[in-house]
């Protein structure tokens, strides 16, 4: 038997208890993705996450973000998932018309974003060397983002997020 055969045998069956994240069908031209008017103000997410080997559980997410004065995007994020509570915080600088750089206090390394369309598509590297890639749609209503993360290790998907975020204030 190759060598190679029991270890991709173990990624696919990994794969599919994960199975994809199901988003391609979000994708449109319009409205464009603009990243200040997302992330400024309150917003309230609601998500299932789920992980390789356990069962899904629910996500909870509150944000606050504005703009400071050098322009940069911060927000602040607190996260209940299964009854614990943690904070992290967003900074997110574009660096050329729909390209994004910034940092993110849980991540391992640097935020890089892309608009495309509806969507910003960020990446960054977590502790555990894993990678997280993440899609967010902004929907037509204008007050709504659909959020699909998936996290790798090694290039086998370990981890998915669907969430579904609304602004809490007015314009």
């Amino acid at each position: 038997m190759h060598r190679s055969l029991p270890a991709l045998i173990a990624a696919f069956a990994l794969a599919g208890c994960v199975g994809a994240a199901g988003h391609r069908d979000l994708a449109r031209d319009a409205p464009r993705f603009d990243v200040a008017r997302a992330f400024t103000g309150a917003s309230v997410g609601e998500g299932r996450l789920k992980v390789a080997f356990r069962r899904t559980r629910g996500v909870h997410v509150e944000s606050a973000g504005h703009v400071a004065a050098d322009g940069a995007i911060i927000v602040d994020q607190t996260i209940t998932e299964q009854g614990r509570t943690s904070t992290r915080q967003w900074l997110l600088r574009e660096t050329a018309p729909g390209r994004y750089a910034g940092s993110l206090s849980d991540a391992a390394g640097p935020v890089e974003g892309v608009v495309e369309g509806n969507c910003l598509r960020i990446r960054f590297p977590m502790k555990g060397d894993l990678t997280a890639h993440q899609w967010l749609y902004a929907m037509p209503d204008g007050r709504t983002i659909e959020n699909r993360m998936s996290i790798r290790k090694s290039g086998v998907l370990v981890a998915r997020l669907k969430e579904t975020i609304r602004r809490r204030d007015q314009d």
